[in-house]
């Protein structure tokens, strides 16, 4: 009741100010009387409407400018495709894999077959690292503007971090212009959600000063037993500008969280046999536990600011400050093997035959993150006539957590037959001061009293970088730089430093037409491992390679992007004698990948707009040995979970009816066969998935319905990092079934 209370106030106060502002006065032309006077109404969609990468890139280029693969997720293109939780959204980018991720916090992506999930950002901070992405709440897409994938090492940037590439979602900004909405959702599996958006100058304050607020409620169900969601955003934000060429934002964002931990599913089968999805199986099971999966939450606060003044024609600055505090209660059941040959479903005919062992475990996480961003951008012509667009800056980065787990004293048994749970308990456990958990009749368990596990991160990066993008004339431009990275963590009290260069050529025949080549350097601290002297080992590093084309058609509405490229993680930690009982590391493992890359977003014609991608990712390893916790590489073996083919084609044509637009469209979706694991055993088969969608518009108004996996493809999906079927065959992902989401939408 109280997120429902909130939510009303913010629908009320969306409208209320709505209403109260004044109709803006339509001045009449006098030297010519008959100039029509057009009124533009909102949801004027446009997938390229983001021309420029400024913070993709750190300069003001535009895609045909950039020697390198970027993509743009536009809010139209959310908004067509109803899209309400990243996963879906990322997967309108070529090169992006989805891992299985469950219905908690944990976004996993990887980008040209590299996992990206330590590399997500929200407006050019980092919100996560590979100790506390677990702490993080799920990301809520209704104050979203745009997401920005930048393909390839990113140091130059953005300091450490896997090469494949880095997630950036944008926020929406206050603009002086007044515009409000209001959209009311619901669909399959209980799920409804209302969002509020209204932003303009506040009166009386002589265009200095704007606002936005954006607020969201979602509560919703699952095609999955027992997983339930009741997620609220509220994000306001102001623009002051007291001066001219000078403009201060700040906001704050807040996340509340509450939702079903579900880890996914299980495979079928053992470590002798062999792991398959079998007929023992369906989407709907859960593998959680019911009364205690269900209480997990997650709370984020978010703090930002951004200062911009034009200092000269020639020298811009730039400061940001980003903090971010998440708390978070994971109630985990995690699903453990129930025979000695690692059967995770006990085999038909053994005396526990059709069960699951699953372990409950209670986890109490919290993280921070803190960055300042101090830039310095010049643009100016040297002394030989070469154009320059200079960018200068530091950065500061803190990230910390904590994580708490402790266990149950003993497991849960699910059956996969009857869905039944039930565990052995004594009834003189009820009501103990043991910590003892009563879920139902049948369920019931104590937390361990010996002393729970704690992890800690605790590290600081700071970085120098530099880039000059030089235009030399009308066809030819060159970008290089530098960054020099520093890299502590406190908690395992060891320190680092890289060097990371970057280098471009952009060669543009026509207006419409470049061709660019780029090499880029990135670096992953190794966390600590101690080598074979005692002290840390170097960081691993990584070298990519990438030939692209980039074209503009229909008077720049239409890009049509294409890239070739080769990545390889040079010194991944791997043990030096495995065997050993003390294990020492050493920078002696290597993973390669090849790709080519085609992406088509923008306006064919007025009426018809499209976004659609392919990729071939060739993602090997390169290197035998066994890495961390006793993950076996195997020289010539294909990375889990990153399929050869993945294919996406989004498309949308509006035409004019009875009074108003009509708009249909709809998508294709298709990925090729992956493994499960890194041992190649396993293996899940590629899928082609088909969602429809239409909307009508007339004034103010639009009602839309939305319509994915319209032929019910049933998919798994690996989890990230899976090194043995074994580990994979403990979670899965799979398909959602057919969803239908349908919305009514006015704008004022």
């Amino acid at each position: 009741m109280r997120k429902f209370g909130l939510t009303v106030s913010l629908i009320a106060l969306t409208a209320s100010a709505a209403f109260a502002q004044e109709t803006p006065e339509i001045t009449q032309n006098d030297d010519n009387e008959d100039v029509d006077v057009i009124i533009v109404q909102g949801f004027n969609r446009d997938y390229l409407a983001n021309k420029g990468q400024t913070s993709a890139v750190g300069l003001d280029l535009t895609q045909l400018e950039t020697p390198a693969a970027i993509s743009v997720i536009s809010q139209d293109l959310l908004k067509d495709q109803q899209v309400n939780n990243v996963d879906d959204a990322l997967r309108n980018v070529a090169g992006v894999t989805k891992f299985k991720t469950g219905n908690g916090g944990e976004e996993r992506f990887s980008i040209r077959g590299f996992d990206s999930s330590q590399s997500i950002y929200k407006d050019g901070a980092r919100i996560n690292n590979r100790s506390n992405g677990s702490n993080i709440p799920s990301t809520e897409t209704a104050n979203i503007q745009r997401i920005e994938v930048l393909k390839g090492p990113s140091a130059l940037l953005y300091g450490q971090g896997q090469p494949g590439g880095v997630i950036n979602y944008i926020t929406k900004r206050p603009q002086a212009e007044y515009y409000n909405s209001l959209e009311i959702i619901g669909g399959s599996f209980d799920f409804y959600k209302v969002e509020a958006d209204m932003t303009g100058a506040v009166p009386g304050a002589n265009d200095q000063l704007s606002y936005r607020l954006v607020g969201a409620y979602e509560d919703s169900g699952s095609f999955r037993d027992e997983v339930e969601r009741q997620r609220l955003l509220i994000n306001p934000s102001i623009a002051w500008s007291p001066i001219a060429n000078f403009n201060l934002i700040l906001g704050y964002e807040y996340i509340d969280d509450d939702y079903t931990q579900d880890r996914g599913q299980v495979l079928d089968g053992n470590s002798v046999d062999g792991y398959t999805y079998s007929n023992r199986l369906n989407e709907e099971l859960f593998f959680g536990i019911p009364n205690w999966s269900t209480k997990s939450a997650a709370e984020s606060q978010r703090f930002y600011a951004i200062a911009e003044y034009d200092i000269t024609d020639f020298w811009r600055t730039e400061a940001v400050y980003s903090y971010t505090d998440n708390d978070k209660d994971v109630f985990d059941s995690t699903a453990r093997f129930s025979t000695g040959n690692l059967d995770v479903i006990a085999p038909i005919g053994s005396s526990n035959e059709n069960e699951v062992s699953i372990e409950p475990r209670l986890t109490f996480g919290t993280g921070e993150a803190r960055q300042i961003t101090l830039k310095n951008f010049f643009d100016f012509e040297d002394g030989f006539g070469f154009e320059h667009q200079i960018l200068a800056s530091y950065t500061f980065e803190e990230l910390t957590s904590v994580s708490t787990t402790s266990r149950a004293d003993r497991r849960v048994t699910f059956n996969v037959a009857t869905r039944e749970y039930s565990t052995t308990f004594d009834p003189s456990e009820i009501g103990s001061t043991n910590g003892f958990v009563q879920l139902t009749d049948t369920v019931g368990f104590g937390l361990r009293t010996t002393p729970p596990t704690t992890t800690e991160s605790d590290t600081q990066e700071q970085g120098f970088n530099f880039i000059d993008y030089v235009t030399l004339n009308d066809q030819f431009a060159v970008l290089i730089g530098g960054r020099y990275s520093d890299f502590e963590d406190n908690e395992q009290n060891y320190s680092e430093s890289n060097f990371s260069f970057r280098g471009g050529l952009v060669y543009s025949p026509a207006d419409n037409i470049s061709f660019y080549a780029s090499y880029s350097e990135g670096y992953l601290p190794a966390a600590g491992l101690e080598g074979i002297d005692g002290g840390p080992i170097d960081p691993e590093t990584s070298v990519s390679y990438e030939l692209g084309a980039k074209f503009t058609l229909n008077d720049e509405r239409l890009l049509i992007t294409a890239a070739i490229y080769d990545v390889t993680r040079e010194g991944v930690p791997f043990a030096i004698d495995p065997t050993a009982a003390d294990i020492r590391f050493g920078n002696i493992g290597e993973i390669s990948n090849q790709g080519f890359e085609l992406e088509v977003v923008g306006q064919i014609t007025d009426a018809w707009r499209v976004q659609g991608g392919y990729a071939y990712i060739d993602a090997e390893i390169t290197e035998s040995g066994e890495g961390e916790f006793g993950a076996v590489f195997t020289e010539g073996n294909k990375l889990g979970g990153i399929a050869e083919n993945n294919f996406n084609l989004f498309t949308f044509y509006e035409f004019e009816v009875a009074d108003g637009d009509l708009g249909v469209g709809g998508g294709v979706f298709a990925q090729g066969d992956v493994f499960a694991s890194t041992a190649n055993e396993a293996e899940f088969d590629g899928w082609v998935q088909v969602d429809l969608a239409a909307y009508y518009k007339r004034g103010p108004w639009k009602a839309q319905l939305n319509a994915s996996n319209v032929f019910e493809e049933e998919y798994q999906q690996a989890q990230s990092g899976a090194s043995s079927d074994a580990f994979a065959a403990l979670r899965v992902g799979t398909s959602t079934p057919r969803t239908i989401i349908g919305s009514i939408a006015v704008e004022f």
